[in-house]
């Protein structure tokens, strides 16, 4: 499944939940060693996925043909409402419940870390000694994060990730004679650097230092106002909010340091800014009129923060727009925090694969689970263009010519493991990030000054909170769900 460009950055909370689990509770059941299937044994096993037809198209059809004797059904997850307010959660639990799938698929990490310790997954750390299955070879930061989740136990396996590296125009930066970008950059030299570009051209021919996301056509000014501020802020390891406590963070001297340094970068004229151009849904638009928005694909940003699916776009673009020049682009880690260069916080975990622990099946399931996540696998997915990256690491070495490594080589930062982020409401972010865009908005104009504006995030911002919770308890109490309902976080 391709992902949404916008859908992937700090955000990544809004992607859909996909997962499943059964109602028992109590701790993490142990695992054991699995009998091996005959060889004339047949066993039957249903798998959680988007769909039917693209699991077979992906996985099912190979691994059907290594695995004759076991019958793949698919629970495909499309049937699931997304409207009507339910609760999406609520919603798949109940289709794993009707259904009782033997492998399940998480799409975010949260519920993964959240179903593995209340001992709803086999665990699967016997099983990989016992048949030497080669985890060696796979990203060792993915299984860290694997074992973090699983309080040190592995639990589920990806067979990819994804991740962001700051991709750049060789050609601008020769024109104007910067100097090229490097790996582990911090955000002061990334936009250094981006300063150093010319300011003065009109309409297309206006060209900036960076841009946050090359392809935010639509995104407004308050927008990407925040989204620069609140990524500087991850870099450095920085919340909004503190989910154990319930308390908005914002007024500390980090967040003053990152709305600062977004202000002095928005003003310079350096980065792009965003515009004031809505989306219209009635106004027909083609895949043509798609890529032109793309500043850096037409050579209008001479760095751009972006996941490695940009790199087929690039090439979609190259395509599509004869009368555009190509792109001559590389890429380099994104920017880091001096304090510690070598973790990132731009690597997103999804596509989990796991064992149902009330499986009827556990070897079959675990053969399944095993071969999507096998050496054989990723050797055949390696040209795959969806975007994604292998978690193994032997067939990634470069792409169309393009050295992988920065979007390999960076540890991931454990403030991207999001920990407790499910304890934050979900009526919080949206009223949070437009109060924050219009007070980074309000600083940019001179309006206000930093600590007035933070100030206002911190008070504002803490109400919001108390009433997204409020209306959360309420919501959870009617639907009596079995919570107390917590008392509003003060300052």
């Amino acid at each position: 499944m391709k992902r949404s460009r916008i859908g992937l950055t700090a955000g990544l909370a809004v992607a859909v939940l996909i997962a499943g689990c059964n109602s028992n509770s109590g701790g993490a059941k142990p695992s054991k060693t699995l009998k091996e299937l005959g060889k004339d044994e047949k066993a039957s096993i249903k798998v959680v996925f988007w769909d039917k037809n693209s699991f077979f198209q992906q996985y099912g059809n190979l691994f059907s043909a290594k695995f004759p004797n076991i019958d793949v059904q698919v629970v495909s997850t499309q049937g699931i409402s997304l409207g009507n307010g339910k609760d999406m959660n609520e919603e798949f639990q109940k289709l794993v419940d009707d259904e009782k799938p033997d492998v399940l698929m998480f799409q975010t990490p949260d519920m993964f870390e959240t179903w593995a310790n209340d001992g709803k997954l086999y665990q699967l750390d016997d099983v990989i000694r016992q048949d030497k299955f080669d985890i060696e070879n796979i990203l060792p930061s993915l299984v860290e994060q694997i074992k973090a989740k699983g309080n040190g136990n592995i639990y589920g396996l990806t067979p990819s990730f994804y991740s962001q590296a700051l991709f750049y125009n060789k050609d601008l930066f020769e024109k104007h004679g910067v100097p090229l970008p490097k790996n582990k950059m911090t955000w002061n030299e990334v936009l250094d650097l981006a300063k150093r570009f010319p300011k003065d051209g009109q309409g297309n021919n206006r060209i900036y230092g960076f841009a946050q996301n090359s392809s935010y056509a639509f995104g407004d000014k308050k927008q990407l106002a925040y989204q620069y501020m609140n990524n500087i802020g991850l870099t450095s390891g920085l919340s909004v909010v503190d989910p154990d406590k319930g308390t908005v963070t914002v007024q500390s001297d980090g967040w003053k340091n990152a709305l600062v340094t977004t202000v002095e970068a928005l003003k310079s004229g350096a980065v792009f800014p965003g515009n004031d151009e809505k989306f219209d849904p009635n106004k027909s638009q083609t895949m043509e009129d798609y890529y032109r928005k793309d500043l850096f694909a037409t050579g209008r940003v001479a760095m751009s923060l972006e996941y490695s699916f940009t790199m087929g776009s690039l090439q979609r673009t190259k395509e599509v727009l004869k009368d555009v020049t190509p792109v001559n682009w590389d890429i380099v880690t994104v920017p880091v925090d001096p304090k510690n260069p070598d973790v990132s916080n731009s690597v997103s975990l999804s596509g989990l694969f796991a064992v149902n622990a009330n499986t009827s099946n556990p070897r079959a399931a675990w053969e399944l689970v095993k071969y999507i996540n096998s050496e054989e696998m990723a050797k055949l997915q390696a040209k795959s263009e969806d975007g994604s990256l292998l978690s193994r690491t032997a067939y990634v070495k470069e792409r169309d010519g393009h050295s992988m490594e920065p979007f390999y080589m960076l540890k991931m930062s454990e403030n991207n493991f999001y920990k407790n982020f499910g304890k934050i409401p979900m009526g919080f972010d949206r009223p949070f990030r437009e109060l924050a865009g219009t007070e980074i908005m309000s600083v940019v104009e001179g309006k206000k000054s930093v600590d007035d504006a933070l100030k206002t995030m911190q008070d504002k911002g803490q109400e919001f909170y108390i009433k997204a919770k409020q209306e959360q308890d309420a919501k959870d109490a009617k639907e009596g769900k079995d919570q107390k309902p917590a008392e509003p976080a003060k300052n």
